[in-house]
């Protein structure tokens, strides 16, 4: 359901008070969504203040993924859906589903870096964010990634980015009332979108995002914090993306196996949320980690991320056919969670013309929705995952 009350609270305007939101502080005018951001305080003012909001954000077009995700809501976690592009069919049977977990529903379509801004910039104390296609597990985790913003700490989390440990956004909480601090201390403002050095060229930009521009402020603040292998271009880190003279995006780690091919990167881009966290410790502040999965590509006992599932399908069947590309995790889960939510008898026609079309480019893989049941189940099982679990036995039986 989509929520517009009236509001019931007030927003401090003193710019020393650390509950006082970005938009407050500053119109912030280049940042995105802002024509919401009144409506959003009203929604955000109903909420229960008793404990942390958890913000769930994704697209039209993943209902099946979300019938999922809603297996691993606990009943206490105060979830909130923050979805993109929905039409009305959709809406109405995402509240079917969900049993009333408060919903904002933006009509454009954005992307995940456009709501960090939003989220940052509105909110004003703690909060986690979850991606849709991140599997919780161990509920536990909710609780211990929000107590981990102790003092002094800018975003918590148990995905790790290196060698400098950032958190990863699939799972993390942060606390919006440290972003003043970070913007005195590095000398002007910074987003959570993602950030380069250079304008973009003909190459896409990662994901359709939002990059804006690295600035002089950040450079400075950058010095103290991260080690430059050229002028402008960082040693391999995760969450950077190397952009090759031949337009592809590829993960600055593995930047060295493509110059030896005789490519050159023309930009780097830090992925949403990478530069706030180094601006966040060169302030002074510390990113926590209350546990240390390597990466965003998780399949572990507490949670299963395959990351990508909105994405896999640009992959070409004939490529992955013929070896090129492995058939990603994500793909498995997207089809077995696309077939699992046709089962629906209200599933939107849309979703059963993709599974129809999605089982096509299966054949054209060498492979069907049998098989990659198989090789899901063998996949959690191995990663410590329980297969008996009646959440993930839904789609493995």
């Amino acid at each position: 359901m989509v929520m517009t009350p009236e509001p019931t609270t007030s927003h401090s305007t003193d710019p020393s008070d650390p509950r006082t939101t970005g938009a407050a502080r500053d119109a912030r005018p280049d940042e995105a969504l802002l024509h919401l951001d009144a409506d959003f305080r009203r929604f955000l003012a109903s909420l229960p203040t008793d404990r942390p909001t958890w913000f769930c954000f994704f697209s039209t077009g993943l209902l099946h993924v979300v019938h999922h995700f809603l297996r691993f809501v606990p009943p206490e976690l105060n979830c909130v859906f923050i979805s993109s592009a929905l039409d009305v069919e959709e809406a109405a049977l995402r509240d079917r589903m969900s049993g009333g977990i408060p919903a904002y529903d933006l009509a454009e379509r954005v992307g995940s870096h456009e709501i960090f801004e939003f989220l940052l910039r509105n909110t004003d104390r703690p909060f986690g964010i979850v991606d849709v296609d991140c599997f919780v597990t161990d509920t536990d985790w909710f609780d211990r990634c929000i107590e981990g913003l102790e003092p002094g700490v800018a975003v918590s989390g148990p995905l790790s980015y290196g060698p400098i440990p950032l958190a990863a956004p699939p799972f993390l909480a942060l606390d919006p009332r440290v972003r003043p601090e970070i913007e005195r201390a590095i000398g002007g403002p910074v987003t959570p979108a993602a950030y380069a050095y250079v304008p973009p060229g003909p190459e896409k930009e990662i994901d359709g995002a939002t990059v804006r521009l690295i600035e002089p402020h950040h450079e400075r603040a950058l010095t103290s914090v991260l080690t430059l292998e050229a002028p402008r271009l960082p040693f391999p880190q995760g969450g950077v993306v190397d952009v090759l003279d031949d337009g592809r995006e590829v993960r600055s780690h593995e930047r060295y196996h493509h110059v030896h091919n005789g490519n050159e990167v023309i930009r780097v881009v830090f992925d949403g949320l990478m530069l706030y966290q180094l601006m966040a410790l060169a302030a002074g502040l510390r990113i926590a980690h209350f546990h240390a999965f390597p990466g965003t590509k998780v399949f572990a006992p507490q949670l299963v991320h395959a990351g990508g599932i909105s994405y896999w399908h640009r992959l070409r069947p004939s490529e992955i056919a013929a070896g090129i590309h492995e058939l990603p995790w994500s793909a498995h889960i997207d089809a077995l969670l696309l077939e699992d939510f046709n089962q629906r008898p209200d599933a939107p026609a849309g979703y059963r013309v993709r599974s129809t079309r999605l089982a096509t480019a299966l054949r054209q893989s060498r492979t069907d929705v049998d098989r990659l049941r198989v090789e899901l189940r063998t996949k959690l099982a191995t990663s410590g995952a329980d297969v008996t679990d009646p959440r993930w036995a839904a789609v493995l039986d």
